[in-house]
């Protein structure tokens, strides 16, 4: 198992990488191309709206027929695909088109979570999707430092040449997934109705959705924006994005065997939510950029640990049989997150400010801290 453990996590590195390359410096790229900050939140949601209508379906046909490995392909094949039309695309359509095969391209996630815990034992599952997250933030890591190298010498539309080609690694590396049984049923509409109602689905769903507004609606799109308007090169933009997942790969180990075994899980989410809204309240108010590396640092940190919780609850409570259906339902509940957070953001920094915008969504935050005790901790007793 620890070969497809390494095969798999080098396949979801080289995925992420894929879809992240470009993200530091898209909003920018946009800019240049004259688009408002009200059309860019559009095509940024684009990508969460596009996964909030396919990954219910996706989790269906995954679970019913078993094939892991062939959505994990259709993923990396679809990425690769909207990082090359992302390439030569300068027109609103254009651009959506591809944002929606973006979001295609994320939807497969759920195979890649599924079946990276199926290489676990299950009371592991914590563990699992701690090192998962990992992975995925690994793959951003590279993502950001392949953008930042490229755009600091050629400009910002060249890390989308980086998104195609290791788009292009994730294909080959996906083609040599070794395949495990995984107890599946066949499709029933009350089993699915079971599972979207399950008590674990919709908390975890919930908090995911608010987590989901604060990283599509300021980390991976407008805090490059905040970044340039305090004068940051394209260097320290790159690296402004860096130091978020680096925080994450550097304190992962840390966070998932000691952290997290320590706090409760609603103890986790508490935590995890005050931190974020912190960080925005940061942002909102940073006079420098080392003040916004500081944001990006501690938000990297919230979101890695509240990440491992939110998607350990779908698997502790969730027979293995109906977790692609639930992780499907999950993602496509926090689809909703990421199609909110851009547009929400974009639209207040268009009428009023980022500092506006950034309080809106650290009050956000700070409400779903303070929802934690009632909701997390009912279920934990359950």
């Amino acid at each position: 198992m620890k070969r497809s453990r390494l095969l798999l996590s080098v396949t979801i590195i080289f995925f992420w990488a894929s879809e992240y390359c470009h993200a530091p410096y898209f909003t920018p790229y946009l800019q240049t191309l004259g688009f408002t900050a009200t059309a860019i939140g559009v095509m940024t949601g684009m990508y969460g709206f596009t996964q909030m209508l396919v990954r219910i379906p996706l989790g269906l046909v995954t679970d019913v027929t078993g094939c892991y490995k062939k959505t994990i392909l259709m993923g990396t094949i679809f990425t690769t695909v909207s990082s090359f039309g992302l390439i030569f695309a300068t027109h609103f359509a254009a651009i959506i088109l591809c944002r929606i095969l973006a979001g295609i391209a994320a939807s497969s996630w759920l195979a890649f979570t599924i079946l990276y815990a199926a290489y676990y034992e299950a009371d592991k599952s914590v563990q699992a999707m701690t090192n998962v997250n990992a992975f995925n933030s690994a793959g951003k890591f590279l993502a950001f430092i392949l953008g930042l190298s490229t755009a600091t010498l050629w400009g910002y539309r060249v890390p989308l040449v980086c998104s195609f080609l290791t788009g292009l690694a994730a294909i080959g590396c996906a083609f040599f997934l070794k395949p495990v049984p995984i107890r599946r049923e066949s499709f029933q509409l009350n089993h699915v109705a079971a599972v979207f109602f399950h008590p674990a689905v919709l908390c975890a769903s919930f908090f995911a959705v608010i987590m989901q507004i604060y990283l599509q609606g300021t980390v991976f799109s407008f805090t490059s924006a905040v970044a340039r308007d305090l004068g940051a090169s394209p260097f320290e933009i790159g690296l402004n994005t860096v130091l978020f997942t680096l925080v994450q790969i550097a304190s992962a180990g840390f966070i998932g065997k000691k952290l997290l075994k320590r706090l409760s899980t609603c103890q986790a989410v508490t935590l995890g939510y005050a931190l974020m809204a912190l960080c925005c309240v940061m942002v909102a108010f940073a006079p420098s950029m080392p003040f916004l590396y500081a944001a990006q640092a501690i938000g990297g940190v919230s979101n890695l640990a509240l990440s491992a919780v939110l998607t350990a609850l779908i698997i502790r409570f969730i027979p293995q049989e109906n977790q692609s259906t639930a992780m499907g339902l999950f993602q496509a509940l926090y689809g909703i997150g990421m199609t909110l957070g851009p547009v929400l953001t974009g639209g207040i920094a268009g009428r009023y400010n980022y500092c506006t915008a950034y309080l809106v969504i650290a009050g956000l935050c700070l409400g779903a801290a303070l929802l934690a005790p009632g909701l997390v901790g009912k279920l934990e007793k359950n």
